[in-house]
């Protein structure tokens, strides 16, 4: 009975089989791991969106009334969701604390119930686009939610730009707001939620 042994060119071979089925294996466990972040960013953001909403429409009827009485604006619940104290002082204040020069310098606020989830309103207007009608009791809100693991107190859009380079050359020149939150909604970072809100105001009898 002869003994034959494997020849070069089948151990080639095999070793080639071998090679394109790992690295399709692979592949394929690298897609599940970024299949798995992405469902995980997902129901982050989409839970973390819905309690806001729940959040800033009780805040809306109550909350948002000042001055014995005075409505306010929905261009006072721009930022953070929630109307401050004096009209018109919250993206002035905030933009100003920190030395925030740039158009693109909006931050981006903790939402403390889910850790490493971010959030900003973006705009805030009623069914008409009207953002200084006071006497609304309809507020559509524009929320971009951000899964994104920081430390930091508070996260400028800018920041994570510079952090992930999403505006090219051209771009960076003229930036804003709405130019970053839109890349990061095309890389799948940020989710963009728009509800709208029916306040039962406190002013009204």
């Amino acid at each position: 009975m002869s003994r034959r042994g494997f020849t070069l060119t089948e151990l080639l071979v095999a070793t080639i089989v071998f090679l394109v089925g790992f690295v399709s294996v692979f592949a394929l466990f690298l897609g599940g791991m970024r299949m798995r972040k992405l469902s995980e960013d997902t129901t982050r953001a989409s839970l973390a969106a819905s309690c806001l909403i729940d959040e800033i429409r009780i805040d809306a009827g109550g909350g948002g009334a000042i001055g014995g009485g005075s409505p306010m604006p929905p261009l006072a619940y721009e930022g953070d969701g929630f109307a401050p104290f004096n009209p018109g002082s919250n993206d002035t204040e905030e933009g100003t604390e920190s030395g925030a020069t740039s158009p693109a310098d909006n931050p981006l606020f903790p939402y403390r119930p889910i850790p490493g989830t971010w959030y900003r309103v973006m705009k805030c207007t009623d069914l008409e686009d009207n953002a200084s009608n006071a006497q609304t009791t309809v507020l559509k809100l524009d929320l971009l939610v951000v899964p994104f693991g920081s430390s930091d107190e508070r996260l400028w859009l800018s920041d994570i730009d510079r952090r992930l380079s999403l505006l090219d050359a051209t771009e960076r020149s003229k930036p804003s707001a709405d130019l970053i939150a839109a890349r990061l909604i095309q890389r799948g970072i940020g989710f963009r939620f728009v509800a709208v809100v029916t306040r039962r105001p406190s002013w009204l009898p």
